[in-house]
């Protein structure tokens, strides 16, 4: 392109180089005058990168949960001992993701519906103790809304535990209406041996989900009760199972042994419900040295050692 076609037209006739160099600065001068500048489009560059960030995680976090299903549900937690010492993991139910087909859209577990005359079963853990399969169980009946409702319920628990516990007594009406809270589920806990239900249980209430009790505001992870099965029928022997409840801020639970080792296990959430539970049973011929709760990061968020300490 030559000079013409920028400005507009040629050097005047005898015109010295040096005038028409300040001709063509003046010029451009007049050109760059002529151009509008206003403020930068800040709001605008700023919305463009927070969608191409928001593009980059949506991206990594489809990659990340790929590789949730592939591995399946279980998870693995570190010690962070490194002693060598001996570590048993106590059994609990695993979650295997289901498979995809091309073209099809994995969906939820669906919550089992709160109906207070159908318990939710889920399994806590389970081992082995002389060579017989022992399971730990939670049923959980959702809170009866009624009294009316609540004799019925009281009825069916009555039926479902006294089918292995014969001498279990009913409860009274009057017991029934003391006892009932419409915002109150019902958790009963009980072991089989190779399969069969033991005489030996225990029922505990726990704030329904979505109530002022269920709401997580205690500095304590593990106020919400427990007890310890195997005793009442013998069926455990010396090695009877602790089935405690704690809040979902627990990831995990380690109990050292007084004798070395220790036993670790994974809180299991039963339904919808706040409350989670473990299970674990006592170390043959050792008291427990603690109890320690974890959270998700490692932290240590509180011990225990008042289950299964003889002194």
């Amino acid at each position: 392109m030559n000079e013409e076609s920028v400005f507009g037209a040629g050097k005047p006739e005898g015109a010295s180089e040096a005038s028409a160099a300040a001709e063509a600065s003046a010029r451009l001068g007049e050109l760059a005058g002529s151009v509008e500048i206003g403020p930068v489009p800040y709001d605008r560059l700023v919305a463009g990168g927070r969608r191409r960030l928001l593009r980059r995680r949506l991206v990594t976090a489809g990659a990340a949960a790929a590789l949730v299903a592939a591995v399946g549900g279980g998870v693995v937690f570190a010690t962070g001992r490194g002693s060598g010492a001996d570590v048993t993991v106590a059994a609990a139910p695993t979650t295997v993701a289901a498979p995809v087909t091309p073209g099809s859209v994995p969906s939820a577990t669906p919550t089992p519906a709160r109906d207070p005359y159908t318990p939710i079963r889920v399994k806590l853990g389970e081992g082995t103790r002389d060579g017989h399969t022992w399971q730990a169980w939670a049923a959980l009946w959702p809170a009866a809304p009624t009294k009316e409702a609540a004799h019925r319920q009281a009825q069916l628990i009555f039926e479902d535990r006294h089918a292995a516990i014969p001498q279990l007594p009913p409860l009274t009406e009057a017991q029934i209406d003391r006892s009932w809270r419409p915002d109150m589920d019902q958790v009963n806990h009980y072991l089989t041996v190779d399969g069969k239900r033991q005489v030996d249980d225990s029922t505990h209430p726990v704030p329904a989900p979505g109530t002022p009790g269920a709401r997580d505001g205690s500095s304590s992870p593990t106020d919400v009760g427990g007890s310890m099965l195997g005793f009442k029928g013998g069926e455990m022997g010396d090695s009877p199972v602790v089935v405690a409840g704690v809040k979902p801020k627990v990831a995990r639970i380690v109990v050292t042994w007084r004798t070395g080792g220790a036993t670790e296990a994974v809180p299991v959430a039963v339904a919808d419900s706040g409350t989670r539970w473990f299970a674990i049973a006592k170390k043959p011929g050792s008291d427990a040295e603690t109890f320690t709760y974890y959270g998700a990061d490692g932290a240590v968020l509180g011990t225990d050692t008042g289950w299964f300490r003889s002194s």
